[in-house]
Order: structure tokens, then sequence, then C-alpha cells
């Protein structure tokens, strides 16, 4: 009787374990290049899409509308909190501060704690409000969107005019980094 032998020889399981680490070398970096530009573009389109309803929201209900950090989503904190959260709320004093007369349209809370966002603006303010036409209260200024310890390659920026739109950065010159409205490549 014959036996026929099932299974791997060494060398067979040498070789294949050789090209599941090449495979993993070159595989994992991309992975985490994929994961972070999702993230970035998840939290930008959050963060637009909470800009352009603020926007809307004052211009739809003729009414002054705030657009500033929060951390708990009855408070606006200072500039470096934009990466905690965002509030939306209708200013009904026009003070730029949540008070009991206020009310809250909305409130996002970051997922991540890896993206920083800043805020730099014409008259350093550290909050966006809009007005009852949608335009800003003479605020034009870009929230920039950075991942902490990682490569510019991923820095992004939104850019909001006096009209009160936004619009996304671009790598304009095609060097693999997204440039800011001055042309100068985005940093937090």
């Amino acid at each position: 009787m014959r036996y026929i032998q099932k299974g791997f020889t060494l060398i067979e399981l040498v070789i294949t374990v050789a090209i599941m680490i090449i495979v993993l070398m070159v595989g994992i970096p991309s992975l985490k290049e994929m994961r972070l530009r999702n993230q970035m573009t998840t939290h930008l389109n959050e963060f637009v899409a909470m800009q352009r309803m603020a926007r809307q929201f004052a211009l739809y209900n003729r009414t002054d509308v705030t657009f500033c950090a929060s951390i708990d989503g009855r408070t606006c904190a200072s500039k470096k909190y934009w990466g905690e959260g965002a509030l939306v709320f209708i200013d009904r004093n026009g003070d730029r501060k949540f008070d009991n007369e206020d009310k809250v349209v909305r409130f996002f809370q970051s997922n991540t704690k890896e993206i920083q966002v800043t805020w730099r603006a014409f008259q350093n303010k550290s909050y966006l409000q809009f007005g009852a036409n949608g335009w800003t209260k003479n605020q034009n200024g870009t929230f920039r969107f950075c991942f902490k310890g990682e490569s510019a390659r991923f820095n992004r920026a939104v850019i909001i005019t006096k009209i009160g739109r936004a619009r996304l950065s671009r790598d304009v010159d095609g060097d693999g980094f997204h440039e800011d409205g001055n042309g100068k490549v985005i940093e937090c």
C-alpha cells in the first residue's frame, strides 16, 4: 500500500511566511494612510455641514447664530478647543455667549482626539457669527485641521469668506500638500 503525504515542506512554509511578511510590510502603511484620510474626510464633512447649517439657520430664521468651540455643548470655549467639539446656537442678544434666552441648534462632539483644529480669523475672534442675511459679522478666516504627530500631507483647511461660504483647501501645485488661501502649506 502506498501512502500519500499531505502537508507542506519546511521550504514551502518559509516561502509562504516570507511572502506574507512582504505583503504586510507594503500593505500596513497604505492601510494607515487610508484610515487617516478617511478619518480626516469624515471630520471635515461633519464640520462643514455644521458651519453650513449655522449659516442657513441664520438666513432662514432671520436671526443671529453663533458657531463656537465647545466642550460640553452649553458654553463656548476658547479657540484652542475647536478639536473637542463645536456648538451652534441662536444668539438672541448677539453677545456671542450662550445665555438662558439662547437656544442650542446643534452640538457636535469630536469622535477623535487625534485631530487638532485651529481657527485663525480676521479680528482674531474665537467664534464665528452669522447675521440674519447669512453673512458673517465682518469675519473671514480659516479652520485648519491637522493630525497630531503626522505628516503635513494629511492637513486640510476650511476657508470661510465674509459672505459665510466655506470652501475646502486643495493641493494646487500637486506636491501632495494642501495649501491655504495664501498658497502656503497648511500647518496648525
